[in-house]
């Protein structure tokens, strides 16, 4: 098994790649394009722009949320989250951190899974691993399917920056 370990300015990466390999291409470039995809959804989704979720994701991919006990779990279309999103009114910061990157050998499949934590309206409303599927098409990565489990914060994750 290969593990490549990469840092940036405020995130650092895990890929665990066992019997993946990815012919002909850089894996640490793939790996900042995947991470530079989740980044690019995650401002999307506090910019609740229509323009820059397009530029990041499949509209009709689909997504599975675990909101804290006792919400069921919810589907939808990341188009339908889109529109939603859109409409509110909530500042919204939703980040991740420690990212564990995975690439199928063909190199045009990906996952990312990574804790969370998300802020509505400047206070940490949920913590949790969100779970990102990436699919490569015509030469770049979109997420297609993502989701999540989550709970609500503990006295110490309220004060998560």
């Amino acid at each position: 098994m290969l593990q490549y370990s990469a840092t940036s300015s405020d995130m650092s990466c895990t890929i665990s790649t066992p019997n993946c390999f990815v012919p002909d291409t850089d894996t640490e470039t793939e790996t900042e394009a995947i991470i530079a995809v989740t980044r690019g959804f995650l401002a999307a989704l506090s910019a609740k722009s229509r323009v820059d979720f397009e530029k990041h994701c499949v509209r009709a991919g689909g997504m599975t949320l675990s909101p804290p006990s006792p919400t069921a779990l919810r589907f939808c279309t990341i188009g339908s989250f889109i529109e939603y999103m859109a409409t509110l009114k909530d500042d919204i910061d939703e980040r991740i951190w420690d990212p564990e990157v995975k690439i199928q050998e063909a190199g045009n499949l990906a996952a990312v899974w990574a804790p969370f934590r998300a802020k509505i309206n400047g206070v940490v409303d949920h913590v949790g691993v969100e779970l990102f599927v990436l699919h490569k098409l015509n030469g770049e990565w979109k997420v297609t399917g993502l989701a999540d489990s989550c709970r609500r914060p503990t006295v110490e994750e309220m004060g998560m920056e």
